[in-house]
């Protein structure tokens, strides 16, 4: 999952409103907008300022007694219990019963524009809810009579195009809510997790150890004989190779296995000569370009599944004499289990899904939503052909733009779309390409749903699938709420949204350790159903009910994904209290129960804010997912990013069985999850190990913790697909 900065950018709007601009003249309203951790770099180069776009986004504002008219309304729909559940409305009998006001300010704020500054491209989308003006950085400047400053952000060195502040008339102030769309910046990018040991004279330096497609993949970094780390060479050539040792942790009558690799076979590389993948992981590891780093697999198919080994390494070298030298052996942190790498297939044997081809509704389809990445159809085929010939993976329609550049990555929309379309099998799989040069993220997204909703000849998705998420702090409660908003109008037209937990416990920033929790936003709305990830280990338990049919003698347990060298995970599953929102009606019990129960666990009270919503509400396998990158590259991925996908696909299938049956689709499903707790706890696999203190690099004193029932790490738990599919096409 993505970390993408939101900020919040400015313009200055001078007076003037043609026959009322004598009653507003001196009268404006000013809104300062922060600049903490940004310094500022230089004003944009004269020579971009005609042709550098600019583009904002005018928000309108919502009267107060219309969006509680709305909650009102999106409570009842939502609520199994209730006599309108499932009464959706349409997008236009949304607007025209519950926000005429909004669409009479749009209209108003559209021609004062048009107006007083007719040389701006405007295009409201309908019902005016949202303005969106396109112009040169110079044509802003000179309408708007501001200075747009070129600043850098102190720690990720991203820049952006802002101002500081910006003023509008007081009455057309009063009808908007929010303008974004003045800063530009990059995606931010992740480190991932290294357990780096210290040098032991000559011995190799053992970084990390990864379970991926049935493997074991060693990261080392180069010692010499004498000491010294390798330099520019293979040690003058004295390097030969590794030698490898696995022992058993458990007494199963398996002996200690030996390996020895050749120097050729270590794949050792110069830093600053390696391919693209070798060297974005010595800038990970931070190792200098001259540092030689190893990156070879261990695969032997003898190696049984989810049994803990301890492995250790040392280096082989030639001495003076042409004789095979070692270094000493270098133990790894702790166990390591060799584990499946996840498929289609493995997540159908393992949460009981069954009908996989059957036929679907044309009324069905559901999307993935997207930022900044680059769209690869090869890739999707090529996992169909792969991993999908028991599934029936459907491409669908693509929306918005920004996805077709191939210097983007494609990971994330790679996984996603490859995993809602497999768990959601025989449907299709939109994809809306989300432009990510806004402070809000999200709003580019809510805008082109309002252009979608109009044109009648598309069938919209039910079921939408977000892996990405910021700090809920960062985004501020202005934007907070009004993104709710939107969630809260998708959910009154019988939408579902399914959002990633976060891939870095309570920290957010890796290799961080606060001395209170981030929330992460939209994960901690309390209008989409969140989604916290899983990871598989090998059980000793007697009554064991879960196998799958890739390791059928190996009992298994799922627990909280977490940071452990265990099974190599490089992510900790998020979870814990919204900042700014209350706790649901739906969810309270389930808290109060939590606190009852984990009181001896429970982190300091100064860390959240046990009133408000806690999140995740669902979880799912988030560990070892096979996807296919760069057309037909093999690539295993850890994340909420992989379990929501696959938990909206298996949904969208519920949904797509109603439609089938004439039944309305479930819309917003939190409250209807809170209550199948209740009355069919069988419904879900509750986890009740793990925990998310830990990010990708660090392990904190405090976190949340798994236990029996409801918990801010995995929700409910993780789901019996094919139980919940029947309660719900009754």
């Amino acid at each position: 999952m993505y970390n993408i900065p939101l900020f919040l950018c400015a313009l200055i709007l001078h007076v003037s409103c043609g026959h009322e601009s004598s009653k507003i003249s001196h009268i404006t309203t000013v809104v300062q907008v922060p600049t903490n951790d940004w310094t500022l770099v230089k004003h944009a180069q004269q020579r971009d300022r005609h042709i550098t776009p600019v583009k904002l986004t005018l928000i309108i504002k919502n009267e107060p007694r219309q969006v509680e008219r709305l909650k009102v309304k999106f409570n009842k729909v939502s609520n199994p219990s209730h006599s309108d559940y499932g009464n959706y409305m349409s997008y236009d009998d949304l607007h025209k019963q519950y926000l005429k006001q909004t669409t009479k300010h749009g209209r108003y704020v559209a021609r004062w524009l048009k107006q007083q500054h007719p040389q701006l491209r405007i295009k409201p989308t309908p019902h005016k809810e949202f303005i969106i003006i396109k112009s040169s950085i110079s044509t802003i400047e000179r309408v708007f009579q501001t200075k747009l400053n070129i600043y850098k952000h102190n720690l990720t060195g991203e820049r952006i195009i802002r101002a500081t502040h910006f003023k509008l008339p007081s009455n057309i102030h009063h009808r908007i809510s929010y303008i974004e769309g003045l800063s530009q910046f990059p995606p931010t990018s992740r480190i991932i997790n290294s357990n780096q040991m210290s040098t032991v004279s000559s011995a190799p330096i053992l970084f990390h150890i990864r379970s991926a497609f049935s493997m074991f993949t060693i990261y080392v970094q180069l010692v010499c004989f004498n000491g010294d780390k390798a330099s520019n060479s293979l040690c003058n050539d004295n390097f030969k190779g590794f030698e490898i040792m696995l022992r058993p942790m458990k007494q199963s009558g398996v002996s200690p296995i030996k390996y020895s690799l050749s120097q050729a076979d270590s794949s050792c590389m110069i830093c600053k000569y390696g391919i693209p993948s070798i060297t974005n992981i010595c800038n990970v590891l931070r190792l200098s370009n001259d540092s030689v780093l190893c990156v070879f697999d261990l695969t032997d198919d003898s190696i049984p599944n989810f049994t803990p080994y301890m492995i250790s390494i040392r280096s082989k070298f030639f001495d003076m004499n042409s004789k095979i030298v070692y270094s000493q052996e270098v133990p790894y942190l702790s166990p390591v289990e060799k584990v499946v790498a996840m498929t289609p297939d493995i997540l159908a044997s393992l949460y009981n899904i069954s009908g996989t081809n059957k036929p679907t509704s044309t009324l069905m389809r559901q999307a993935v939503v997207g930022f900044r990445q680059y769209l690869n159809k090869q890739s999707f085929y090529n996992f169909a052909k792969a991993y999908g010939n028991n599934f029936n993976l459907q491409p669908g329609k693509i929306y918005g733009d920004n996805y077709q550049n191939k210097s983007y990555d494609e990971l994330e929309t790679s996984l996603d779309l490859q995993y809602l379309a497999s768990m959601g099998s025989g449907i299709p799989t939109d994809y809306i390409s989300a432009s990510q040069n806004f402070d809000g993220f999200l709003i580019d997204f809510f805008v082109q749903l309002a252009f979608l909703e109009q044109k009648k000849y598309i069938v919209m998705p039910l079921v939408y699938s977000i892996s990405y998420g910021d700090s809920e702090n960062e985004i501020g409660r202005s934007l907070v709420q009004i993104c709710d908003f939107q969630f809260m109008k998708m959910g009154l037209t019988g939408k579902s949204v399914f959002v990633a937990a976060g891939d870095s416990g309570t920290s957010f920033v890796d290799n961080v350790c606060r001395d209170n929790f981030v929330s992460i936003y939209p994960a901690s709305s309390p209008y989409i159903t969140s989604v916290g990830g899983t990871q598989l280990i090998g059980s000793d338990d007697n009554e064991c009910k879960r196998y799958i049919a890739q390791a059928p003698n190996i009992c298994l347990e799922e627990i909280v994904a977490y940071t452990t060298p265990l099974t190599g995970c490089s992510i900790t599953s998020g979870g814990g209290f919204s900042t700014f929102s209350m706790a649901p009606e739906y969810q309270k019990k389930h808290i109060d129960d939590y606190f009852q129960i984990g009181i001896d666990t429970l982190p300091p009270v100064t860390f959240f804010n046990n009133s408000n919503r806690a999140y995740p509400d669902l979880s799912l396998l988030a560990f070892n997912y096979m996807i296919k990158m760069n057309g037909n590259q093999d690539t295993a991925v850890d994340g909420t990013s992989a379990s929501t996908p696959a938990i909206a696909g298996l949904f969208s299938s519920i949904n797509d069985r109603r439609l089938q049956y004439n039944m309305k689709p479930l819309g917003f499903l939190n409250p209807l999850l809170y209550q199948l707790a209740e009355i069919y706890p069988e419904v879900f696999y509750d986890i009740t190990k793990g925990g998310n203190n830990c990010n990708r690099l660090t392990c904190c004193k405090y976190g949340f913790s798994a236990q029996k029932g409801y918990d801010p790490v995995s929700g409910l738990g993780s789901i019996n697909y094919d139980r919940l599919m029947k309660l719900l096409t009754q």
